[in-house]
């Protein structure tokens, strides 16, 4: 559900979250990481993930439009005694500029389970918007989802998501999110809306990037999305992935 953190700067913008910046038409990437969180939550049951993914810059034909695909391993836990290995995200966005220092962007994503379990449909659909202010010594971001039929749920949902990077040398930077979902009726367990909040560090050499993040939310640490063994409580991460060109 979500990009990790070299795709979206997760971080959790995925975050995070979204538009493909490519220096060349297509670029591809994968990586690793020790836990795979969407705003806030693990997707991998506190788990490592591996994750690969295309970016297609459309500038040529159609200046500021992108479209990508990424998919990451999963594990949801065992639903009807079998589980859900796989999430396949597909979008497209269109970044456009105000001044040199301030853009502005909109999106669509889908969130796709092709080997879910007989009879589960997890699949779900967000558009976005958001916009990005580039002060030089730090730039700051922020983005608003909604998806109205959350994790196919029959219930829509909002997702308010902000953002500070840092740049600290030319291979080093830092962020820091705060993101609020609200969801329309309570799902079992209940859960109205809940913040989430993640810090990280990454480390840039050629094609690679080394970043150590941590994430929490304000959930009951009794709140679980699979089998394994991380909740919603305190998270630390740490990734590696590369990208071509």
């Amino acid at each position: 559900m979500k990009k990790l953190s070299i795709l979206l700067g997760a971080a959790g913008l995925a975050v995070a979250l979204a538009t493909p910046a490519v220096s060349a038409p297509l670029s591809a990437n994968a990586a690793v990481t020790t836990n795979y969180l969407f705003r806030g939550i693990s997707q991998s049951g506190g788990q490592a993930a591996v994750s690969a993914g295309l970016d297609y810059d459309l500038g040529a034909i159609a200046p500021g439009f992108a479209v990508g695909a990424w998919a990451s391993s999963i594990d949801f836990g065992h639903v009807n005694g079998e589980d859900t290995p796989m999430e396949l995200d597909l979008y497209g966005s269109y970044t456009g500029n105000i001044t040199d220092v301030f853009q502005y962007s909109v999106g669509l994503i889908t969130y796709n389970y092709p080997n879910a379990p007989h009879g589960v449909n997890y699949n779900w659909q967000e558009v976005w918007g958001g916009l990005t202010y580039n002060f030089g010594p730090f730039a700051v971001a922020g983005k608003v989802f909604y998806s109205p039929d959350y994790v196919n749920l029959s219930d829509s949902q909002w997702y308010y998501t902000g953002g500070v990077t840092i740049p600290i040398a030319s291979w080093l930077s830092a962020s820091a999110n705060v993101g609020r979902t609200e969801i329309e009726h309570p799902v079992s367990p209940i859960i109205k809306g809940y913040t989430d909040w993640n810090v990280s560090l990454a480390a840039t050499f050629d094609a690679y990037t080394l970043t150590v993040g941590y994430a929490s939310t304000d959930l009951d640490g009794a709140y679980k999305v699979s089998s394994g063994p991380s909740e919603t409580d305190d998270q630390f991460w740490f990734s590696v992935g590369f990208k071509l060109p």
